[in-house]
């Protein structure tokens, strides 16, 4: 399949990779080098030229092992596409529902890299805003997985978060959203609660809060996580930490939250037989 029948494109679409928020991504491959990619396809009403050149933006400014890099634009009559690196691993959520047993050093393995991506973005000054396990792309090695943080669609800059406050459902995913996001707030922090939520499904096997939009609003304002005693200590405590309610009760980075994670993995592998 080609782009468009009558656009003679660099790339032959292969199949789907899936469907994102503001359009489908596809796996493709180059008609010279034969490797392959991922475009992504941007709906030109939900995604209008600003948010595109801006997600473009902030793209090209970050290239880093652990975020999904940008290569370039592909165009057609029709359509428009971010031209992406291709992650043959699939996402964290597909691995989740999987039936592959995810062993706890993996899983630090994992958080580790999405805190060494966010670490870099947010020197950067940038807020992704939208983390979650289904935009967190795997790229297999021989011992399981490195994590890539990918769709930076939503994403804003630090600096505008306080300053333009979004209420019209352009705010992430409620089951990873931090409480103050419910008001469409936004800061570092807000991530690094989506990266406890996350964390806690690795380890525990399920989100801590669920249902639908109401219950799961309700639940990250007010409602206390319980985390299962069988997770080690250090680890509910990383969990505890990053899921405060108020921003300021978090880490306060995620460089101080990678030495929270780093400093568990080095002694649970001690104890690990």
């Amino acid at each position: 399949m080609s782009l468009d029948a009558e656009y003679q494109s660099q790339y032959q679409i292969l199949h789907s990779l899936g469907q994102g928020q503001y359009g489908q991504v596809f796996c493709a491959a180059h008609l010279q080098t034969k490797e392959l990619v991922a475009l992504k396809e941007l709906d030109r009403k939900q995604f209008p030229t600003k948010m595109f050149l801006r997600e473009l933006g902030f793209l090209v400014t970050l290239q880093h092992p652990n975020i999904v890099s940008c290569r370039g634009l592909e165009y057609s009559p029709t359509r428009r596409y971010l031209v992406m690196d291709y992650c043959q691993g699939g996402t964290l959520r597909e691995l989740i529902e999987s039936e592959e047993k995810i062993e706890l050093l993996q899983s630090l393995k994992l958080i580790t890299g999405i805190l060494s991506g966010l670490e870099y973005a947010s020197d950067r000054n940038i807020v992704h805003r939208d983390l979650k396990p289904e935009n967190i792309l795997l790229e297999p090695q021989e011992n399981g997985w490195t994590a890539r943080i990918a769709d930076f669609g939503i994403a804003r800059l630090a600096s505008e978060t306080n300053s333009q406050p979004s209420g019209n459902g352009d705010t992430g995913s409620p089951a990873y959203m931090a409480p103050e996001q419910f008001y469409g707030r936004y800061s570092h922090a807000s991530d690094l609660y989506a990266v406890g939520v996350m964390l806690y499904e690795l380890l525990v096997g399920e989100r801590p809060f669920s249902g639908i939009y109401q219950d799961l609003r309700n639940s990250h304002l007010s409602q206390t996580v319980s985390i299962p005693q069988t997770i080690p200590f250090l680890l509910r405590s990383t969990i505890s930490k990053a899921l405060q309610k108020l921003p300021q009760r978090r880490f306060a980075s995620a460089a101080e939250m990678l030495k929270s994670i780093k400093l568990a993995t080095v002694i649970l592998s001690a104890s690990t037989p």
